[in-house]
């Protein structure tokens, strides 16, 4: 194992539960260590399931989540899944404090934090809550959210549980960040050994502007990010001459590009950080939009601090 960690938080949800296996299957992937955290604080609310209980009730439910997730992953090792690192490479925390808190305090270099799109019950809100969204907003590193996948949850075949990952897509602009984006998406595909697609959209605010009825200035500017795009991509395919890599510059808003491309098994990459409004561009709004609606793993590579 190298010193790279994989922290996944959980809460007993649905959610949790699938955040787990997809955390585990991605350890195994980076051949990191797993570090499954459960964070507690007492709700404040009368309208939270759980108000009224004490520090260590609560604590005592976040050990029960993470005893449950031990026998999870100790299962599906008896089940010989290649998808789960061993038992010596895995690391249990129940930590007091507020969850998103917590786990943002973890993110940073050499560190990718993973947590569920959203927990499902009372106590789910009460452990998990929206920490998702803070995650997502506030990490200083790389952060994976994985969504609730419907049909992992009914089906019995092993090639639909959560945890594989067939493709990564990531979404670049040709500004500073693409580096950023690019060097995760690219050591994603080669550790998943997986296809790269890169996406760059330009916005059909671009052309439906005041360049209407300039269609050649139209495709001047696609060919030109095209180039530039072209440039930025040879550093990283030299670097990773084993991934195969199909680029697509496309006009569209790119939120609608990337949901129409993608599928349950890949991960989407995109970079973190607010972008000025220059059309064209990832804007600051795309990470939440597809943390919301995208029907797999959302990777955000923001800038580590």
């Amino acid at each position: 194992m190298n010193s790279n960690r994989v922290i996944v938080g959980i809460d007993g949800s649905v959610a949790g539960d699938q955040a787990l296996r997809w955390a585990a299957a991605e350890a195994v992937r980076r051949r990191a260590n797993l570090t499954v955290l459960s964070a507690y604080s007492v709700p404040v609310s009368p309208s939270e399931e759980g108000y009224g209980l004490g520090m260590e009730a609560m604590r005592e439910r976040a050990q029960d989540v993470v005893g449950a997730a031990a026998r999870q992953l100790s299962e599906l090792r008896e089940c010989r899944v290649p998808a789960v690192p061993d038992a010596e490479h895995v690391e249990w925390e129940v930590v007091a404090g507020t969850p998103a808190g917590i786990l943002v305090s973890r993110t940073g270099p050499d560190r990718l934090v993973v947590v569920g799109q959203r927990g499902l019950g009372g106590f789910d809100r009460v452990v998990l809550g929206s920490v998702s969204s803070a995650v997502a907003a506030m990490a200083r590193g790389s952060v994976v959210i994985v969504p609730t996948d419907p049909m992992a949850q009914v089906s019995k075949s092993p090639c639909d549980g959560v945890g594989p990952v067939w493709r990564v897509v990531a979404a670049v602009d040709t500004d500073d960040q693409a580096d950023r984006v690019l060097e995760q998406a690219f050591a994603e595909a080669e550790d998943a050994a997986a296809p790269l697609l890169v996406v760059h959209a330009v916005h059909p605010d671009f052309i439906a502007g005041p360049y209407a009825m300039v269609t050649a200035m139209s495709q001047e500017y696609r060919d030109e990010a095209r180039e530039h795009l072209d440039r930025i991509m040879a550093r990283w395919t030299e670097k990773f001459p084993r991934v195969e890599v199909t680029t697509e510059v496309v006009t569209g808003v790119i939120t609608d590009v990337l949901r129409e491309r993608l599928s349950r098994h890949d991960v989407v990459v995109v970079g973190g950080r607010k972008h000025s409004a220059l059309v064209g561009r990832v804007l600051g709004s795309v990470p939440d939009k597809l943390v919301r609606h995208a029907t797999c793993p959302v990777m955000i590579a923001h800038e580590p601090r």
